[in-house]
């Protein structure tokens, strides 16, 4: 997600007469400027990309969220103060800092990846939050294996 000005800029009066300018230079990636009379400005650019960065935003909103949230006392760390990613509270507070990086480091990927690893990123950590929300399944795969495992194919 980058932050770029549109090298193209049109008067509102451009849509009617200049249309197909004005739509080519909205499919740029930095997408078209029209200035309105009254001077509001209005980008008009692809609607995945606005789609795409608007994700983008929300996840790294989320990102500093959990790691703010996650440098205050336990007492103070509320669920409810997660939003949509409430269900990382249930994991330990270094899990939620691995988390919050490797979820940040996949939304950079977003415009080259697409959102297919962010989502795949956030369901196997909420497979490890049920994991640590759920403590006798947690104490079964964390425990030493005692009994020998010869019947095992590798």
């Amino acid at each position: 997600m980058t932050a770029v000005m549109p090298e193209s800029s049109f008067q509102a009066t451009d849509l009617q007469r200049n249309a197909r300018e004005v739509l080519n230079a909205a499919r740029t990636p930095e997408g078209a400027l029209i200035r309105d009379k009254d001077g509001t400005n209005f980008l008009v650019s692809l609607a995945g990309r606005a789609s795409r960065d608007g994700y983008a935003l929300e996840g790294l909103t989320n990102v500093l969220r959990l790691l703010r949230l996650t440098s205050l006392e336990d007492t103070q760390r509320d669920p409810a103060l997660y939003g949509d990613l409430a269900w990382v509270a249930a994991l330990p507070v270094d899990a939620q800092v691995e988390f919050a990086w490797a979820y940040a480091n996949a939304i950079q990927s977003i415009a080259s990846a697409g959102l297919g690893p962010v989502e795949d990123l956030i369901y196997d950590w909420q497979q490890t939050a049920r994991v640590h929300r759920d403590t006798k399944l947690h104490g079964s795969l964390t425990n030493t294996i005692k009994t020998p495992l010869h019947h095992i194919e590798l």
